[in-house]
């Protein structure tokens, strides 16, 4: 394979958008962002422009107490000296004291503001909590009420579902019909309360299952607990138990491939750009930056569901990786990834960023969180990643759309130690597009709400997108650097490609086609 040297990617909607038009950002909603904290920190939910006039407010209040002491402490005329100064003096002092009176109050009133908006914030963000544990109960309740009908379904309903299919139906146009249907249609799916209703479903499969064997309440979930399954891996592991027996979810081998080797000269700036560096067809993209005298490190992109197909083929990431990984399982993207980064020659103690759009952003995160690798750094778009627990002082955020209901697949969010930033996609009354399926969740979708993110002004966010951009600017800049870019089709099946690791690759010009299996 002869090497040859790329410039960065294109912008995804430029020239020829990969998933339908373009998704002008304004027809979405405000930022909303929920800061990272520390186990027993109060988390908060608060739009970015009201997180930066806090920030801004803050910053006013601090430096208005900090006058106020500096003119305090300022050498102020003695009584018997008044009468002695001259008039300029006198007048002088009473204006420094009037100076030093208002500089207090105006402190003072920016204190009591600065306190009520971080009050209003934090009653805000315990309505949220609240109103979504309460949809989660209610869901959790209706899904144990529904359990003995769902028996009775499932015992009467079986024979006529399987005689229906046996009888053609429901036939290919029909098919065509419902999908044209709710293309058209696609107000549904984005609308939030979908969403939500999404979330408080698979968290109660547990609940529905376990009534529906005649089992008590919390049954269920204490078994699931004792076998290592908590929150919404319990429902995906019903359902991979459940849809087993009928061939279907089910995982097996995957061989890796080395498809390409590139260069580049620079590393991605800013949401939008690591966005469009995320792969499509060829799953895995690896950068590896290296500097002379310092340790490599390594960008792992990884991209999203190929197919929904409940039988698993050849294509890894299907939705057997999705469920299984929502399992908090091995699935098949989860270890052709890992197959990549030992061929791309990332070793445990190199830093290393995991950037993934949907089900490559739950492959992301289980990798961040797994402990194997040394992460530096986390970036995800749309992912179904919510229960995960990930290490605390990790970089990065997570991006979802709020009208998105994929993410809402694993739960409600758990884990708060990342930056999390949520917007909704299309507005009321916004014009959604029609040509694909679950528009919110298309990557013109999340290329809108990146390039929001990347306009963010509170420091909190500003924050997390220098961090991620210093990872690899700090290599780049210095001579001598070099910028590595390997890519990876993974297939389930056969192993195609063995052969052996050849260890970590040192020029471009050095790498020859490899593979990998596990």
């Amino acid at each position: 394979m002869s090497e040859r040297v790329e410039g960065p990617p294109p912008m995804p909607w430029l020239p020829y958008p990969p998933d339908g038009q373009p998704v002008d950002p304004a027809l979405g909603g405000r930022l909303r962002v929920t800061p990272g904290a520390r186990a027993g920190e109060p988390v908060v939910v608060v739009t970015d422009a009201l997180l930066a006039h806090a920030e801004r407010l803050t910053v006013l209040r601090e430096g208005l107490a900090a006058d106020a002491r500096a003119l305090g402490g300022a050498a102020w005329l003695a009584a018997d000296q008044i009468a002695l100064a001259p008039p300029v003096a006198r007048r002088g002092e009473r204006e420094l004291a009037a100076a030093h009176h208002l500089t207090r109050e105006a402190a003072e009133i920016a204190r009591r503001a600065d306190e009520a908006l971080r009050l209003a914030i934090g009653g805000y963000s315990r309505a949220e909590a609240q109103r979504q544990a309460e949809m989660i109960a209610a869901g959790a309740a209706i899904a144990q009420l529904l359990g003995p009908t769902l028996r009775v379904v499932l015992v009467l309903g079986l024979p006529a579902v399987l005689a229906a299919h046996a009888a053609g139906l429901p036939t290919p146009e029909q098919v065509t019909l419902l999908r044209e249907w709710m293309l058209q249609h696609p107000e549904l799916i984005t609308d939030p309360a979908f969403v939500e209703a999404v979330r408080a479903g698979v968290m109660s499969i547990d609940d529905g299952a376990g009534s529906m064997l005649g089992l008590p309440p919390g049954v269920v979930a204490l078994i699931a607990a004792g076998a290592g399954f908590t929150g919404v891996e319990v429902g995906a592991g019903i359902v991979l138990a459940g849809a087993q027996p009928f061939g279907l979810l089910r995982e097996g081998p995957v061989s890796v491939e080395r498809i390409s080797t590139t260069s580049l000269t620079a590393g991605p700036r800013g949401c939008v750009e690591r966005l469009a560096r995320v792969p499509e067809n060829d799953q895995v993209r690896i950068e590896r930056y290296d500097a002379p005298g310092e340790p490599p490190r390594f960008i792992v992109y990884v991209g999203p569901t190929e197919t929904f197909s409940p039988v698993a083929t050849d294509e890894p990431w299907d939705l057997t990786s999705n469920v299984t990984g929502v399992a908090g399982l091995s699935s098949g993207s989860i270890r052709a990834t890992e197959s990549a980064m030992h061929d791309a020659g990332v070793q445990p103690g190199d830093a290393v960023q995991f950037v993934g759009f949907s089900q490559g952003g739950l492959v992301a995160t289980r990798l961040a969180a797994s402990g194997e690798w040394n992460s530096a750094g986390l970036e995800t778009y749309g992912a179904p990643a919510g229960g995960i627990s990930l290490p605390a002082g990790l970089d990065g955020m997570a991006i979802r759309n709020s009208d998105d209901f994929i993410p809402a697949l694993a739960g409600p969010q758990t884990d708060h130690h990342l930056l999390q930033v949520e917007r909704r996609a299309f507005e009321p009354g916004s014009p959604i597009p029609t040509e694909l399926p679950a528009p919110a969740h298309q990557r013109s979708a999340y290329v809108a709400t990146a390039t929001e993110v990347d306009r963010a002004e509170s420091s909190a966010v500003r924050q997390q997108i220098a961090a991620m951009d210093e990872f690899t600017s700090d290599y780049t800049q210095r001579e001598g650097s070099t910028v590595t870019v390997l890519t990876y089709h993974a297939e389930r099946g056969a192993v195609k490609a063995l052969g052996q690791h050849a260890g970590p690759p040192q020029e471009p010009a050095a790498i020859g086609r490899g593979g990998w299996s596990r």
